[in-house]
């Protein structure tokens, strides 16, 4: 059974980085989740904790990097992302070579 959990993953992330490459210079997540959960603020090895955190799921979603998040202390007293805001490839590359970016936040 393991070996067919490790193929849905697999094609669940193919299809989210497929559908999330959109001519879009940015998206919002608000409150990102993958199966269900809200994405935790840190990573496995809980030293890497809100903007590479963050940067990860944008790759993960056809994204650059991340360029802002929000953090939400839940009941349970854990942290999760609230928001998340990505930027594409494209617009990184224009932004640092100076020209203007005309997408729209």
């Amino acid at each position: 059974m393991f070996p067919r959990f490790l193929v849905l993953i697999a094609a669940a992330l193919t299809l989210s980085v497929s559908i999330a490459k959109a001519d879009t210079a940015t998206r919002t997540y608000f409150n990102p989740a993958v199966f269900g959960k809200p994405v935790a603020l840190c990573m496995s090895d809980r030293t890497s904790c809100g903007k590479p955190s963050a940067d990860v799921w944008c790759r993960d979603n056809g994204f650059a990097k991340a360029l802002t998040f929000e953090r939400l202390r839940t009941a349970d007293k854990s942290l999760v992302f609230r928001q998340i805001k990505c930027i594409n490839r494209e617009a990184t590359v224009a932004a640092a070579s100076g020209e203007p970016v005309t997408a729209t936040p």
